[in-house]
């Protein structure tokens, strides 16, 4: 089963919530996500990510206020919104704050996630470290993708689950615990989250063309060869509401060149597109001229990717064969290792 990239194999991707809603940023497609909750998924908007607001390590939100504190290298900002500028003075990270897997704030403290240790040091400012106090994880929540604040009073962790797939997980230091499950619409938005809900990507070639010589002498042939170039529209979209200077096409194109990048652990196919047609599928045709010899077939691939059971991406190349065994050659480049 697919999964939902975790915030440490998915660099500048984190969660948080403040009295504004609740947030998905993406940092490697320039943007973020505001909803109302993410149970319900209510009044999703997607806004344009400031750049010196991109390539943070983590994102921490104030659930009961307005801050959203971002934290790069061993330092971090305060800033109100994520689509402006922040301020150009840093304030340090003091030392038993660096180095945490995740970092939340509730009950008017910052909580930083040692996971290896499964150790939660809680603090009062992450500058001087003050009024520091280390608690046990519990096991049940020591596997969370992302930690966050959910309100004033719980903190909670995005996790998969065999049967519901992504679900959140809150609990409060007075021992209250609930599971709700994550709107379909912000699982989208998450990396790897198509392929949770669509299934994992692939990539095939597939004949799109049988040329054949039946007879005993070589037989000279011409035909048109008509194949889809581009990419499908209509097998996904995203009901998202656009702010600023994106557009609801770039986004979903972002959002499936970035799924097809993944590794397959988190349904990807480690596979670059950008060089790709990312225009409205349209067929398009190519006439073949071809000397066919005694006996013999040609057949003509092409290379498509898509997730699940539905194509996604039809591809330019082609690839000629004479048997009927598709090529094994994959003709886009793998991702950065």
């Amino acid at each position: 089963m697919a999964t939902v990239a975790s915030r440490t194999h998915s660099p500048g991707t984190d969660i948080f919530a403040t009295r504004h809603g609740a947030f998905v940023v993406r940092s490697d497609l320039g943007c973020f996500l505001q909803t109302l909750d993410f149970r319900s998924g209510q009044d999703i908007k997607v806004w344009e990510l400031h750049p010196a607001c991109r390539g943070g390590d983590h994102y921490v939100g104030d659930p009961s206020g307005s801050a959203v504190y971002l934290l790069r290298g061993d330092a971090f900002f305060k800033v109100v919104d994520l689509s402006s500028e922040p301020p150009t003075s840093a304030l340090p990270l003091h030392p038993n704050c660096q180095g945490g897997d995740h970092y939340a704030f509730c009950e008017d403290r910052f909580f930083v996630f040692f996971l290896t240790r499964s150790v939660v040091l809680s603090v009062a400012d992450l500058a001087t470290g003050s009024s520091a106090k280390e608690i046990s994880l519990e096991p049940g929540f020591a596997d969370g993708l992302y930690y966050y604040g959910s309100d004033a009073a719980h903190l909670a962790c995005f996790r998969m689950d065999a049967e519901n797939g992504l679900c959140g997980h809150l609990w409060s230091t007075a021992g209250r615990k609930e599971v709700f499950s994550v709107h379909p619409d912000v699982l989208s938005f998450l990396p790897g989250g198509l392929a949770v809900l669509y299934g994992p990507s692939f990539g095939v070639w597939e004949c799109v063309k049988l040329m054949s010589n039946v007879t005993d002498l070589p037989m000279p042939s011409s035909q048109d060869i008509t194949r889809k170039v581009g990419y499908s529209k209509s097998a996904f979209s995203p009901k998202f509401s656009i702010s600023g200077s994106l557009d609801p096409e770039s986004l979903t194109i972002s959002l499936l060149q970035a799924q097809f990048l993944l590794p397959a652990a988190y349904g990807g196919i480690g596979l670059q597109t950008e060089q790709e047609e990312w225009e409205e599928v349209a067929e398009e045709e190519e006439p073949l001229r071809v000397i066919l010899q005694s006996r013999q077939k040609l057949y003509w691939w092409q290379y498509c990717l898509g997730l699940g059971k539905e194509p996604v991406l039809f591809c330019r190349s082609l690839k000629v064969t004479r048997s009927s065994s598709p090529p094994t050659h994959v003709p886009l480049p793998l991702a950065d290792s």
